[in-house]
């Protein structure tokens, strides 16, 4: 069928979310009401004279609450909320005059639908999709004008011919009544601003620890994802239209805490021991031990002493036993481990280094953070080359790779902050076409 549909835009809002801008846009939306067809089944409208009497009923009652008596006013004068219409420019009221026959034709579409798949196994699915096809059907008006043209009226007419019908048994009705009465009565839903969510999903972000080498591979996928929907879509059999329920923060904090779990207890050092791959496990322990602080002096230091004083004195006191169990706990692993292998990421790194380590890593240098980028390896970027003259250049040509004068050097050099093996074998096959 042809849709007419108008967006009235009210505000643009900018989202930002992982170095991407987004934009969100919030409107009303002013679309005419369309036709639907009937669906097929044993009992047929069009020979039911029952179903004949009340559609000729439908229609007489909807086209003189149309059109409006000596006491009532007609479309669109019947309240303060369609009269509002004329203001819109898109407005035709002769675009509505079919509607009292199309509503009448809707409720009788649906007692047949509902009579004809009761017994169905699927048969709520058959049922409601159906009826939200038709409910869709009615269009919509614009901001301040009121419900779609009637659909009060479906509802009432339609409630009442399935109370009427003696072969739907009691525990269905019930069922189809509750989901009439949700549409009808929608319950207060818990809404979340966007940005609510973005802002959840990039604190779990930096709080999880894809520096650790078990987890670095997978950073680049979730810093792509934005799980802002609650389950799977499901698509009407009808429409073809898929829908899904947007998280609230609240969902969205637990379906993280779920995640988080299944990333920790599907990737961990036993599974890695198991399958054979734990083939660098000092390294992964100064990981861990590192990764563990940060994660403290992420969280900070709080104390709800009454005594003031002593407040900041029992954070001293935290910090400094925290500080001493982490130098206890790294110091034997640094004396292990060889200073090429103790690298951390904040090491002084040439522009090109800096460039060919996040190349390898995944982990994409933009216009906007190549200072974070360089400042993290205590370089100045001066005149913002590491993103023109580095990591564009090897992103546009693999060549730049491997024909750079110190490419040998740099990619060498690189391979220490690299924990996965596939990876360092990458970088090994460019290091053989160096010059």
């Amino acid at each position: 069928m042809k849709r007419h549909t108008t967006f009235f835009a009210d505000s643009v809002k900018t989202i930002n979310f992982c170095n991407t801008q987004m934009f969100e846009v919030s409107g009303s939306v002013f679309e005419l009401p369309f036709e639907i067809r009937p669906t097929e089944g044993e009992h047929d409208f069009n020979k039911c004279e029952n179903c004949q009497n009340n559609l000729k009923e439908l229609i007489n009652r909807l086209t003189e609450k149309f059109e409006g008596t000596k006491d009532k006013k007609g479309f669109p004068f019947c309240c303060t909320y369609h009269v509002n219409l004329l203001n819109i420019k898109q407005f035709d009221r002769a675009s509505f005059t079919e509607v009292p026959v199309m509503v009448a034709h809707k409720i009788i579409y649906t007692s047949q639908h509902i009579k004809n798949n009761f017994e169905s196994d699927n048969w709520y699915k058959i049922i409601t999709d159906y009826m939200e096809n038709i409910i869709c059907s009615f269009g919509q008006m614009p901001k301040g004008c009121g419900e779609a043209l009637f659909l009060s009226d479906y509802f009432d007419y339609t409630t009442n011919l399935l109370k009427g019908c003696e072969d739907v048994p009691p525990n269905k009705k019930d069922k189809l009544m509750e989901y009439i009465n949700l549409y009808f009565k929608p319950n207060k839903k818990a809404t979340t601003d966007f940005n609510v969510l973005i802002g959840t999903y990039e604190k779990w972000l930096k709080i999880f620890p894809f520096e650790i080498s078990y987890f670095s591979n997978i950073k680049q996928h979730f810093e792509k994802q934005l799980p802002i929907l609650n389950g799977k879509p499901e698509v009407n059999m009808y429409s073809g239209i898929a829908k899904a329920k947007m998280h609230t923060k609240s969902s969205l904090t637990e379906a993280l805490i779920s995640l988080t779990n299944d990333l920790l207890t599907g990737l961990n050092g036993l599974i890695l021991y198991e399958k054979g791959q734990l083939t660098d496990p000092l390294k992964i322990k100064m990981e861990l031990i590192i990764n563990s602080r940060k994660m403290k002096l992420k969280q900070g230091y709080y104390n709800s002493s009454p005594n003031e004083e002593q407040r900041y004195r029992n954070i001293l006191k935290e910090w400094f036993k925290d500080e001493k169990k982490f130098i206890d706990e790294i110091s034997p692993v640094m004396k292990e481990l060889s200073p090429q292998l103790i690298k951390t990421e904040t090491d002084k790194l040439s522009l090109r280094e800096i460039a060919l380590l996040y190349y390898f890593k995944n982990e994409k240098i933009t216009i906007g953070n190549q200072d974070t980028f360089a400042e993290k390896h205590q370089q100045e970027n001066a005149g913002k080359k590491l993103y023109s003259d580095h990591y564009k250049r090897i992103v546009e040509d693999g060549k730049e790779i491997y024909q750079h004068k110190y490419s040998k050097k740099y990619l060498e050099n690189i391979k220490s902050y690299i924990a996965d093996s596939d990876t360092i074998k990458k970088i090994d096959s460019f290091i053989k076409k160096c010059n």
